[in-house]
């Protein structure tokens, strides 16, 4: 990874695709039989022959050279004069434009593509694999005018991008490709079921302390210039509304878990993200039981921290009893935070390490929603595998950065916590930073957070992201999540 462009977050963006079954027919060259071409040939070469000579160096009979002059000028190819044959005016001319001394001639031929388009640009896509997206994806929807004239779109698609379409339509059939001069004419045109195609884009903090989003290099190889420019609008777009405002909490979140040796990065309310970054993958030193992380906790590099903690835990290490418990994952209030594959795979991850011994243990994820606004939440997390999904009320009387804090707690063994905080040259991304801890003092202000932001009359159930309906019978966060149900409280020990 280069140091120059380190990443953040990985958000998967669906693209609307749409098959289409076109009809056409398409102005090919095509050779000639090969009699037709060697009589051909021979008079270009010998530009005129006598019938008695013609006859004689193909060994017609009189009725048989007779009857392939008759046909050959009747379709204008050669001119029979005073017993001498000589090529037609038209057909001297394919031969002065033929690159290979071969008479080329044009045809109409009819064929039949299906040719994948987006639904942004009507740019042709490349032969990939289209799915139904989840909620999960963030969906790139195209306007209603374009829907509402698709079939023209398509047609207009079609004809742009026919020499790309004849080009791989020969490859995937290993053929060689036809002599075309393009499409004479559209015969019918049907449009097949809609998908969408996933694409992952990275989302990254430069050496300028700015945002870039890096798209998948097979895409941004392969797709036009124009579906490239919509492309990065719609992700641009997508971070601006994922925009807050409010205090960052930058220092306050220093100063609630007391890491100091961030300070250096956090001047005032600013965050050098990408100073932070580098020395981070460099190996910056920290205190005792403390790593720090850059970027969401799913992230390949910072997961690895936390499968790392799991297994530890739950294997015992260095003489230390198995400790099993379900683990939980708090999401900030940040519109592109677990949109996507990677969060899908941590998920997948996460839960096979908690899962592979100890029964009732599971992965617990909260997010915050509003009365009436619960299916949408809940929707986010279709597709991902989770099953412990629990919802709580925003606290309207909470100090707004904590809003911004991802969150995870395995109880008596490991904490982490995230600030995702915007930066001054791009307010509407989030850049998350923070760390993961074996800590007691860590341990108690995570478990403290996360009961001040789930537990009473906040809690609002645990909702199934695989199926409709509403959330399971009224519980108690401590009936639905007992792993949570202890107290951090030390006693002093006695003399």
């Amino acid at each position: 990874m280069s140091i120059d462009h380190i990443p953040f977050n990985r958000v998967t963006f669906a693209l609307p695709v749409q098959p289409f079954k076109v009809t056409a027919f398409i102005s090919t060259q095509e050779r000639l039989p090969a009699v037709t071409e060697f009589v051909l040939r021979l008079l270009h070469t010998c530009e005129r022959v006598s019938l008695a000579a013609f006859r004689d160096y193909f060994g017609f009979s009189e009725a048989e050279a007779l009857s392939v002059i008759e046909s050959l000028s009747r379709q204008g190819y050669l001119v029979l004069s005073d017993d001498e044959l000589s090529l037609g005016e038209e057909m001297r001319q394919r031969f002065e434009v033929s690159p290979d001394d071969c008479p080329w001639v044009t045809k109409l031929k009819k064929r039949t593509d299906i040719v994948p388009f987006d639904l942004l640009t009507f740019s042709m896509l490349g032969r990939a694999e289209f799915s139904f997206a989840t909620g999960n994806w963030i969906k790139l929807n195209p306007p209603a005018e374009i829907v509402g004239n698709s079939l023209g779109r398509a047609r207009g698609g079609y004809r742009e991008n026919f020499a790309r379409i004849e080009r791989e339509t020969a490859r995937s059939r290993g053929e060689e490709r036809e002599r075309s001069y393009g499409v004479h004419s559209i015969e019918s045109i049907e449009a097949r079921k809609p998908g969408f195609f996933p694409l992952t884009v990275s989302l990254e903090v430069d050496a300028r302390n700015a945002v870039t989003a890096r798209l998948p290099n097979e895409f941004e190889a392969g797709a036009s210039l124009e579906l490239l420019t919509e492309f990065r609008e719609r992700v641009a777009t997508s971070l601006e509304e994922s925009n807050s405002t409010g205090e960052n909490g930058l220092q306050e979140f220093l100063d609630l878990f007391g890491l100091d040796f961030l300070r250096p990065y956090a001047l005032g309310t600013e965050l050098n993200a990408h100073k932070l970054a580098t020395e981070i993958e460099r190996g910056l030193a920290a205190p005792a039981g403390l790593q720090p992380m850059f970027g969401s906790a799913y992230l390949k590099k910072n997961l690895e921290a936390v499968l790392s903690q799991i297994h530890e835990a739950r294997a015992g290490h260095k003489g230390q009893p198995r400790h099993l418990s379900s683990l939980a994952w708090f999401a900030p209030e940040d519109g592109l935070w677990g949109r996507g594959d990677d969060f899908r795979k941590s998920v997948e991850a996460i839960r096979k390490a908690i899962r592979s011994n100890g029964k009732g243990d599971d992965l617990f994820v909260y997010d915050r929603a509003q009365e009436r606004q619960e299916t949408i939440v809940r929707g986010k997390y279709a597709g991902t595998g989770l099953t412990e999904l629990h919802l709580v009320r925003p606290d309207a009387k909470a100090t707004h950065w904590h809003s911004s804090v991802e969150l995870m707690l395995y109880p008596g063994r490991f904490a982490a916590a995230m600030l995702h905080t915007p930066l001054p040259a791009a307010p509407g991304a989030k850049v998350p930073f923070g760390f993961i801890s074996t800590q007691p003092r860590h341990l108690r202000t995570v478990h403290q957070l996360i009961l001040d932001a789930a537990n009473g009359n906040r809690y609002a159930g645990r909702w199934s992201p695989s199926r409709e309906g509403g959330a399971a019978r009224a519980q108690t966060l401590f009936d639905a999540c007992p792993f949570l149900a202890y107290s951090d409280i030390q006693t002093p020990s006695l003399p």
